[in-house]
């Protein structure tokens, strides 16, 4: 069974052959590598509650968040063979908070799930900073990347609005 909340729940490989997903199965949650044709089996990654895991545009990394605590989850990675990634110790906003940039050198996150601007993990240095200080201050929630790494398409919501007591004469 695949698990999430709609968005970041699976991901396709970059050759669109196989899908990686957040699930469960008889042996507990985990993230699971799916063939699209079904010719191999459902093969087991790692065990344990994680979410939205999001294939590196090379193929050789994928990174999901882990168990969630206070609306945020530690960025993990693996390979598509299982072996484990070390990342550095980032944490990013629940519901689809990070994304590959095109070129796979780096990954945009939000780092908290109301976050007020993006950072950027740099995968060769394992180094993180902003990359943006967006002056109005509303939340954003989802996003994504343009496919030649020039700009992030986001929504942004706030709250603005006024609540007024009106008393109508008798």
């Amino acid at each position: 069974t695949i698990q999430g909340a709609g968005r970041g729940s699976a991901d396709w490989s970059p050759d669109g052959k196989w899908i990686v997903a957040a699930g469960s199965d008889v042996q507990g949650s985990g993230l699971f590598i799916i063939s699209v044709d079904g010719s191999a089996p459902v093969r087991r990654l790692v065990s344990g509650e994680l979410v939205n895991p999001v294939w590196s545009p090379n193929g050789a990394l994928i990174v999901y968040g882990g168990p969630v605590v206070g609306g945020q989850v530690p960025l993990l990675g693996v390979r598509p063979d299982g072996t484990p990634v070390e990342l550095p110790k980032v944490r990013a906003g629940l519901g689809g908070g990070h994304r590959f940039l095109p070129n796979g050198t780096g990954l945009v996150y939000l780092p908290r799930s109301q976050s007020l601007d993006f950072w950027l993990l740099d995968l060769a240095t394992n180094k993180t900073r902003p990359l943006t200080r967006l002056s109005d201050h509303g939340s954003l929630r989802t996003f994504d990347i343009t496919p030649d790494g020039t700009a992030i398409v986001f929504d942004r919501s706030r709250e603005n609005s006024d609540i007024v007591l009106i008393d109508l004469p008798k």
